[in-house]
This record gives structure tokens, C-alpha cells and sequence, in this order.
């Protein structure tokens, strides 16, 4: 199994850069990174893309995902607009720099609407998206794990990507998001493999399931998730992709961005080579 770095990780760490984070990944051995929305951004206020594709082919470290198009359903007309033109620049990005997937989580705070309704919509909208990056893109949905996402629990996120019925829909396991709504095991192991598209590794705090924010995640295996169980029913499907490292952690922003990006891969080398090795 391939091993990634979500940008969140290092985020806040001082000197932290898209390309910080290019050089500590390839140094350390991530064979691919999740480049945030608002890093990319601020890149090409100095660079351009083809500096950015450039970077890649000379080096092992490859583009995996654009993290994230956030908010992407139950939106008025006008956050509908701000969807499609942020969808048009990650299509730009991608097709520059080989990236052919794109991580969405959903819109939190919906209120006065039903669960079927919210699917109903979701499913629209995903459909809508599939058809807009083409068959070249993925669009993976990322269920977050919060009383107030409107989509918060590994099986609801399943059956609005069953429902959506496209190749290039499917679904991101997030260990932190999948432990504090608690998601089923049986709804992870009884999915179709081909549809998990992206994993993301952390821990999680003993605290009430729920009560979280991110600031509470853990690098994996110093907290409570379930990772053996997670793990073993990813592999019972066939899941064979990325396991991408991503942290909120105020106190890992601390560390120095190069102890940061090397501690990231250091736990993520030792989880994959337990669980998955």
C-alpha cells in the first residue's frame, strides 16, 4: 500500500509552504500528497502550474488529491455559482499537474430537511459534478463525523454514492470521522472495495463519540479508533490504494515542519506495515 500526506497536517507549522511540503514529503519517503485549496492558491500567487507539473515528473512524490471542494450540496443559487467556477480551477490544476481526483465534504447546519431529502439532493448534485469533470476525474465524498453535517456516517455517504451509480463517484474512509458518528463495521465491510477511492489515518481522543473537533485527532494508534477493525474490513473488500496521513492537531503544528513531516511519515510507514504489509 502507497503512503500520503494531507497538507492539514503540517498546516499551521511555521515555514510550512506547498512547496515545504513537497520537499519534506519526497524526502521522507510519501509517495504521494493531498494538496489543500488554500495552499495551491497561495503557490501560484509567486508560481505557475507548469513549475508546479514540472516539480512532479522529477520527482518520486506524485499529486493523489485536491483537498477539498467543500460544501458542495444543499447550497442556494449563488453557492451553487461558487461551486462550479472553484470546480472549473481544480479541473485546471488537475489537468496541469496529473492530479485526477478531487475530495468533497458536505455542507453542515442544513437544517429543516429530512435524511432522504438531503440524499435526494446530494445524489443530484454529485451526478451534476461527475458529469462536470469528466470520465478523466474522480470525485471521492467525504462523510464528516459531526452531529451537524448533513452527511456524517459512513452508511448514508454509501447510499448516496450508490444512488449516484457513476465510475468516477466514490467514497473517502476517514478513521477520526468514521469512529466519532459511529459508522458500522458491517456497512464497511459489505460496501463494494472499488468504491473507496481514499483513506485517511489519525486517531482520536477518549472522549464522548460526537464531541469532537479536529483539534482533538491523534497521530494513528495513540487513541481509541478502531483501526484493526477498520483496517481488516478495507482489506475483506479489496481496498488497495493510499493511506493518506491527515492532522488538526494545534499542538503538531508546534513541532518544527520538518520533525512534523517526518513524525507523519514515520507513524503512517509503521501502520501500513502492521495492518496492510
Amino acid at each position: 500500500m502507497k503512503i500520503g500526506f494531507n497538507e492539514a497536517t503540517a498546516l499551521e507549522c511555521q515555514g510550512q509552504s506547498l512547496m515545504a511540503d513537497l520537499e519534506a514529503c519526497e524526502k521522507n519517503g510519501f509517495d504521494y500528497i493531498e494538496i489543500r485549496f488554500d495552499c495551491i492558491k497561495e503557490y501560484l500567487e509567486e508560481h505557475t502550474l507548469q513549475e508546479l507539473a514540472d516539480w512532479f515528473k522529477n520527482h518520486h512524490l506524485k499529486p493523489w488529491a485536491y483537498n477539498t471542494l467543500i460544501y458542495f450540496n444543499q447550497r442556494d443559487e449563488a453557492g451553487e455559482k461558487e461551486i462550479d467556477e472553484e470546480v472549473d480551477f481544480i479541473i485546471k490544476v488537475s489537468k496541469a499537474i496529473g492530479m485526477e481526483m478531487l475530495i468533497t465534504v458536505p455542507s453542515f447546519d442544513v437544517k429543516d430537511k429530512t435524511v432522504t431529502e438531503i440524499k435526494e439532493e446530494a445524489v443530484q448534485r454529485l451526478q451534476y459534478l461527475a458529469d462536470k469533470v469528466g470520465p478523466v476525474m474522480r470525485i471521492s465524498l467525504e462523510f464528516c463525523g459531526a452531529p451537524n453535517c448533513s452527511i456524517n456516517q459512513f452508511g448514508t455517504a454509501y447510499d448516496v454514492v450508490k444512488e449516484v451509480d457513476r465510475e468516477n463517484v466514490g467514497i473517502t474512509v476517514d478513521t477520526f470521522h468514521f469512529h466519532e458518528m459511529c459508522s458500522q463495521l458491517d456497512d464497511l465491510e459489505n460496501a463494494d472495495g472499488r468504491k473507496i477511492f481514499a483513506y485517511h489515518l489519525n486517531d482520536c481522543e477518549d472522549l464522548p463519540l460526537g464531541s469532537c473537533g479536529d483539534d482533538k485527532r491523534l497521530w494513528p494508534e495513540e487513541g481509541v479508533i478502531d483501526h484493526e477493525g477498520i483496517a481488516n474490513a478495507l482489506k475483506k473488500i479489496g481496498f488497495d490504494g493510499v493511506c493518506t496521513i491527515e492532522e488538526f492537531r494545534p499542538e503538531y503544528y508546534e513541532l518544527s515542519h520538518a520533525d512534523n513531516v517526518k513524525k507523519a511519515a514515520e507513524v503512517t510507514k509503521a501502520f501500513v506495515s502492521k495492518y496492510f504489509n
